[in-house]
């Protein structure tokens, strides 16, 4: 609870710097290359706050917790990356790769993770949530393709698109069937496993005992 205090009250900071940028350009007018390098940077800040806090929102969903900090770690190398290309001016044409990887990978893991924070009932879970994973995986992967080999044929735009049509579409879909299940009452379906241990729609385990 610390943490996540910690980095909100961080996002809240790097918002109110960049309201304030903002302002400052709008009333003095003055917008030269020092003043947006300051608004891109306090930018980037916000956007790895806001990805460490819904990677760390995920942390209590996930298997492991490692896997929620992974999240933050990509997020934090991705604005480094972003800072340097930004402050250093740097021209090699590998490091604008790596730095594209670095960010679409960063994407994709927290569109990844973010289905763990849904839940659904029966075939819902069981299959909307691994295709929704599948198709951001294979989004990243053909950007990733694209971006180091300089790859950009009709057949992958067209792929892109479909990809992108389809991550839009299962996102979207499990929000809303997440958002009508809180207004029904929950059911709570175990099944019994081994070591006299059931388990729920969602693949968490329980332990029962009788009350008399």
């Amino acid at each position: 609870m610390h943490i996540r205090r910690y980095f909100t009250s961080g996002l809240i900071a790097l918002l109110s710097l960049v309201a304030l940028l903002a302002i400052y350009v709008l009333i003095t007018g003055e917008l030269g290359w020092t003043e947006l390098k300051a608004l891109f940077t306090a930018l980037i800040g916000f956007a790895c706050g806001l990805n460490a806090i819904t990677c760390l929102t995920c942390r209590y969903e996930v298997p492991k917790p490692w896997m929620a900090w992974t999240g933050v770690a990509l997020g934090i190398l991705s604005a480094l990356l972003l800072l340097g290309l930004l402050w250093l001016d740097i021209q090699s044409r590998h490091y604008w790769q790596v730095n594209g990887v670095v960010l679409i990978w960063t994407l994709v893991y927290t569109l990844c993770l973010l289905p763990s924070l849904v839940k659904l009932e029966g075939w819902k879970q069981r299959y909307l949530i691994p295709l929704t994973r599948a198709c951001s995986l294979l989004l990243g992967a053909l950007v990733s393709y694209a971006i180091v080999w300089g790859v950009y044929a009709g057949w992958l735009i067209r792929s892109f698109s479909v990809l992108c049509i389809l991550v839009g579409f299962f996102t979207l879909l499990l929000i809303i069937l997440h958002r009508r299940n809180q207004h029904v009452a929950p059911r709570l379906i175990l099944t019994q496993g081994e070591n006299d241990l059931y388990m729920d729609t969602s693949g968490r385990y329980y332990r029962v005992t009788p009350v008399e």
